[in-house]
């Protein structure tokens, strides 16, 4: 470690730590300093609720270079969906074969099936994944929004660098990471749940968790899960793109 600590940092600023790259946010809404790693780049992301606390999370940062180093060492590297290659698909495998006759993405048997090759063959399947992501998060947000009196909420995907989810209350728009659709059911479902609680709790607090528990019952092993076993999700990506980070 050679990086010399400043008196004064701004938000956006990369700092070089030799071992890894180091990013500094400012988010007003937060309360305390957070640090996390963001797959997508291999930086690790250091946030402060004010500029004025960003030494402070300099020092939080580095006082935790031996974990940050080894997890971004850790990371996986991207590789595009491609035959002969086993997928997680709803908490299952499944190989991906080369289909002869039909171009697009479908099921033979235990296996996924599709035509092409390199670039378009990874298309075509992350294609249908994304259509069974959408059909399993459209059934399952209209589960939980409606337990809780809320209709007609629009449901997207998207392949976020942060979250699992987001949700848009005053909208009444949730959108989800389309490789949920790579985790066990029971995960993507609770990530449903918990997108469809902040139509009533726009926060993390007691008050929402407690409507998560009602929702979908004892959520904690599918929320560890995520934590524990989400980077893998994203290792799957054509060489030119990006892998996101994990948060809850």
């Amino acid at each position: 470690m050679w990086f010399k600590p400043q008196k004064t940092y701004s938000a956006g600023q990369l700092i070089d730590c030799g071992a890894f790259q180091l990013r500094l946010k400012v988010n007003a809404r937060a309360r305390r300093i957070s640090l996390r790693l963001d797959n997508k780049t291999g930086e690790a992301i250091v946030s402060a609720p004010r500029v004025r606390d960003l030494p402070q999370a300099v020092d939080f940062a580095l006082s935790r270079s031996d974990w940050i180093a080894g997890h971004v060492a850790s990371r996986p590297d991207v590789q595009p969906f491609q035959p002969d290659m086993d997928i997680p698909f709803r908490g299952r495998t499944l190989r991906l074969t080369r289909s002869q006759g039909r171009a697009a993405a479908h099921f033979e048997g235990d296996s996924l099936s599709a035509g092409g090759e390199g670039a378009a063959y990874h298309r075509r399947i992350e294609r249908f994944l994304r259509l069974e992501a959408m059909r399993f998060a459209e059934h399952h947000t209209a589960l939980y929004a409606q337990t809780l009196g809320f209709n007609s909420v629009r449901v997207s995907l998207i392949d976020p660098k942060g979250r699992w989810g987001s949700c848009t209350p005053a909208r009444k728009s949730i959108r989800y990471s389309w490789r949920l659709i790579m985790a066990p059911d029971e995960v993507f479902a609770y990530v449903c749940a918990h997108e469809a609680a902040h139509l009533r709790h726009p926060h993390h607090g007691p008050a929402f968790w407690a409507e998560v528990e009602a929702l979908y019952g004892p959520y904690a092993p599918f929320r560890q899960w995520l934590k524990r076993e989400g980077q893998n999700l994203f290792v799957y990506a054509t060489p030119e793109a990006a892998i996101p980070s994990t948060q809850d």
